[in-house]
């Protein structure tokens, strides 16, 4: 007979083989390619620009103006999914300064859009909610969020 220390051991490692052998784990971060997405959301990441960051961008509809930098001042229209086509948040003339204070991947997402511009962003999960989403949000531990953002403002005067 094992003791229940052995025994235990046991059920911990199949456990920890089983967990991290499936590709879902929503223990561990999740990148826009390890994902599929729900055709209603056009992603299609061959289209798209990758960062440096692992963020995915595609200009949709070109804008004028200088580009968006960190630090500024921006009002947007913007809708979020998670890759089932879920919509997640949206909202209309929101006003944001790309610091620390928003989502990484929302934030680096918007740099260089200009003024009337509209971007398609996918976000890794590391430069999303990661781990900690809100809660209610419906949005799941370590989820890709695709962002379509609309650049209605740069730096306004207020």
């Amino acid at each position: 007979m094992r003791s229940p220390h052995v025994r235990g051991f046991h059920v911990v490692l199949a456990l920890t083989l089983v967990v991290g052998a499936c590709k879902d784990d929503p223990l561990q971060p999740t990148f826009p390619e390890d994902v599929e997405y729900d055709p209603s959301l056009g992603v299609d990441l061959s289209q798209m620009d990758k960062l440096d960051s692992g963020v995915y961008i595609q200009t949709l509809v070109t804008g004028d103006g200088g580009p968006a930098e960190l630090g500024a001042k921006v009002i947007v229209d913007y809708q979020v999914w998670i890759p089932d086509g879920t919509q997640v948040d949206q909202g209309t003339d929101q006003d944001y300064t790309l610091d620390d204070g928003v989502i990484e991947g929302f934030r680096l997402g918007v740099v260089g859009m200009r003024k009337g511009e509209t971007r398609l962003i996918v976000s890794p999960s590391t430069l999303g909610y990661g781990a900690a989403p809100p809660p209610g949000s419906g949005i799941p531990v370590h989820s890709v969020l695709i962002f379509k953002v609309v650049l209605k403002d740069l730096n306004p005067q207020i």
